[in-house]
């Protein structure tokens, strides 16, 4: 029998929630031809992502086996290697615990709210309202100019910043070609540069954004290299979410006609925003490797096993949410993983979520009319779901 699971399809890069329904209805935890298994249900997802004997790490271990294999003696993937185990997405506890904590510390969203509404109007200004692309008018670049100066940035360099975070953010997709590894490791050099000069500046002249704090708080509870990966590592994961939130949202919300006077009700805001997340999350799919022989269920997942959780399948999971398949702005209670769940839940899931509502409280401020000029151009990557360009006009 054929598997359902076709994530290199095009058409299930643009849509693949039929072919979730599918797995998740006949063989919910899915041994996949690649080797891994597939888990679509909710309450088999929600197990795996707490359950810390699912270790996160094994697309390092992917990365590594792939720079073992291309490596010459002129190229060598073991920079991005060695960033992505610094990664906070990519260690287990405890070392996870000590690395989270400090960025919790240091994270301050004192001025978060300023900054963003700074950051909207100056992108508004740039635009021709009557037609323009929401993707590099103002997904793209609004999430890089808060990242920028959260982090205490130069603000004229968070253009440069993003053209690296879109190199990068294919670290966490499933299937990578040799020439996308080899772009990862040149964005990943380009990354560690950047930083550590920044350190230095920091270090020479504190001030309060979020790199000062880190690295006046760090006191030598985190070896610096792995500091500076995380510096980048909050930067793209910051960038990347929120700019799926923005044009997945803005889509849905125009298509179904739900840009109404409710969004100006807050309570009704929040719950909204929740809901897109669980009806087409940026998010889509994260990995787990079993450390131990873990039973799923009735199914036994080995030692070293690989586990590949489809969060927007879970998000559609019948027996979880009532009419999962429908956009119901005042759906409540909402418990979507499209955020993750457990000890590795993201921890910038408030900043995505308080951009996208304040530049949808902007633009109810400033249009009454939301049109889409042409059909959205997807970006053909699983994990990732968003847009390559999106043309609308308001008015």
């Amino acid at each position: 029998m054929e598997s359902p699971w076709k994530p290199f399809l095009r058409e299930n890069m643009r849509n693949p929630y039929p072919m979730y329904q599918q797995l998740r209805s006949t063989d919910p935890v899915h041994h996949a031809r690649t080797g891994e298994w597939v888990i679509t249900r909710y309450e088999d997802a929600r197990a795996v992502l707490k359950d810390n004997r699912f270790l996160v790490g094994n697309r390092v271990e992917w990365l590594s086996k792939a720079s073992a294999q291309h490596m010459d003696k002129w190229e060598s993937f073991a920079v991005i290697v060695e960033a992505l185990k610094s990664f906070l997405v990519f260690k287990n506890p405890p070392d996870h615990t000590v690395l989270r904590k400090l960025i919790m510390q240091a994270w301050s969203d004192k001025a978060v709210d300023q900054i963003i509404q700074e950051n909207i109007s100056e992108l508004l200004l740039r635009i021709d309202a009557s037609d323009f692309d929401l993707v590099s008018g103002i997904a793209n670049p609004l999430p890089a100019m808060t990242m920028a100066r959260i982090f205490g940035l130069p603000a004229e360099d968070y253009q440069y910043l993003e053209s690296l975070s879109h190199k990068m953010i294919q670290s966490l997709d499933l299937y990578l070609t040799f020439r996308q590894i080899e772009k990862m490791e040149k964005a990943t050099r380009e990354f560690i540069a950047y930083f550590e000069k920044q350190a230095v500046i920091k270090k020479a002249k504190p001030d309060n954004g979020l790199l000062s704090r880190l690295l006046q708080m760090n006191d030598g509870l985190v070896p610096d290299h792995e500091l500076i990966a995380n510096c980048f590592f909050l930067f793209i994961s910051g960038e990347e979410t929120t700019a799926g939130l923005i044009e997945l949202g803005l889509y849905h919300l125009i298509t179904q006609n739900k840009m109404n006077s409710n969004w100006k009700d807050s309570t009704l805001s929040g719950l909204a925003t929740d809901e897109l997340l669980r009806y087409d999350s940026p998010l889509q799919i994260v990995v787990r490797m079993a450390a131990e022989d873990i039973m799923l269920g009735n199914t036994l997942i080995e030692k070293g096993g690989a586990v590949t959780v489809c969060l927007g399948a879970a998000n559609r999971d019948p027996e979880k949410f009532q009419h999962p398949d429908q956009l119901q702005l005042d759906r409540s209670p909402n418990h979507h993983l499209s955020f993750g769940s457990g000890v590795h839940r993201c921890l910038g899931d408030w900043l995505a979520k308080k951009e996208f509502e304040i530049l949808l409280a902007v633009l109810h401020e400033r249009f009454h009319h939301f049109n889409i000029l042409s059909a959205p151009q997807w970006k053909e990557n699983m994990s990732m779901r968003s847009f390559q360009s999106f043309h609308l006009s308001c008015r």
